[in-house]
């Protein structure tokens, strides 16, 4: 269901006001939860996912300007996203994106492992 509008007369300056209240107190309350989300690694963690299905981190190029479109409208949401996470919190959302790459790093390093034959496997391969 889409928002219904705030004014039904441009014209008159006590609903443009109250418009402007309404406004400001959804973005305050918005900012305000993100803060808390962002206070705990759950939420942090939830956060940081969402930006990164967002394609904040990748390259939107495709061949298909369709798809590219689509990526990027995605992205352009990531970076809204990502610019109210810093205004509700920038220390959290220094710390979001430290872990994040922690975990990418920690992942990484745990499929490296997984790929490695163990080091007998490797002894027999070897000629003299």
């Amino acid at each position: 269901m889409a928002d219904r509008a705030l004014v039904r007369n441009a014209a008159d300056p006590e609903q443009v006001r109250r418009a402007g209240r309404q406004v400001r107190d959804r973005e305050a309350l918005l900012l305000a939860a993100l803060h808390e989300t962002l206070a705990y690694e759950s939420g942090r963690i939830v956060v940081a996912e969402l930006l990164n299905r967002a394609g904040l981190y990748g390259s939107v190029y495709d061949p298909s300007g369709s798809l590219m479109y689509f990526k990027e409208g995605r992205r352009n949401f990531g970076l809204e996203l990502r610019a109210l996470c810093e205004q509700a919190d920038e220390a959290a959302t220094d710390l979001m994106d430290r872990e994040r790459r922690a975990r990418q790093t920690r992942e990484a390093r745990a499929t490296d492992a997984a790929h490695t034959p163990p080091a007998e496997v490797e002894d027999r391969h070897v000629t003299t």
